[in-house]
């Protein structure tokens, strides 16, 4: 049988924006909506993790203190990817007993559910990876991540966007497709629904 090396996705569209450093550092919270990375069937959490700009294993293994996956609190790292639009969310310490419940390999862990490990040791087809960004992981490794460019909803972009007003006044050198387009145009450019890979200058 052939493989099927078909991109899950269309092709998406090109943004690309300049705007000052205190300025992405406000637009790195989008993450939380999360965005798109390419990954297989069968490859590991922390594989996919490591092909991140700036995810290097003392990162993910000192900064990172939870891990879902699919919605549920992760402590194997070497759990693998399945299924067509698979989930990972990530954030430092949370406070509380909460956090001390959904900390990996936290003595509390057992309070939690706790999603079973699969392991086949195959890789597959590709997929598109959602992947979230909370509280300092977005602070720390975002502003990376954008610049490098990455792939998000443009629904997600443009209803963070319009409740952030400033936000969008400090963009410049605003291009989408090769075309120049102002901030005002920016909103009603993106408020359909479909992927762009967007690429932030400082």
């Amino acid at each position: 049988m052939e493989e099927n090396n078909e991109s899950p996705q269309p092709s998406p569209q090109l943004l690309t924006l300049t705007c000052p450093h205190n300025s992405l550092l406000r637009l790195v919270t989008v993450l939380q909506s999360g965005f798109l990375h390419r990954c297989r069937e069968g490859e590991t959490i922390l594989s996919c993790l490591l092909g991140l700009e700036g995810f290097t294993r003392e990162y993910i293994e000192k900064k990172i203190q939870t891990i879902f996956y699919n919605g549920d609190a992760l402590d194997d790292m070497e759990a693998e990817l399945s299924g067509d639009r698979p989930t990972i969310a990530l954030s430092s310490a949370m406070p509380g007993l909460a956090g001390a419940i959904l900390k990996k390999n936290s003595p509390c862990g057992i309070l939690r559910k706790t999603r079973s490990v699969e392991y086949s040791g195959t890789a597959g087809r590709l997929l598109d990876v959602a992947i979230k960004l909370f509280n300092t992981v977005a602070l720390d490794r975002g502003p990376a991540l954008f610049q490098q460019g990455i792939i998000i909803k443009s629904l997600d972009l443009s209803s963070f966007l319009a409740l952030r007003p400033g936000l969008l006044d400090s963009f410049s050198d605003i291009t989408l497709a090769g075309r120049a387009i102002s901030p005002v145009d920016l909103l009603g450019s993106i408020s359909e629904n479909r992927l762009l890979t967007i690429k932030v200058s400082v």
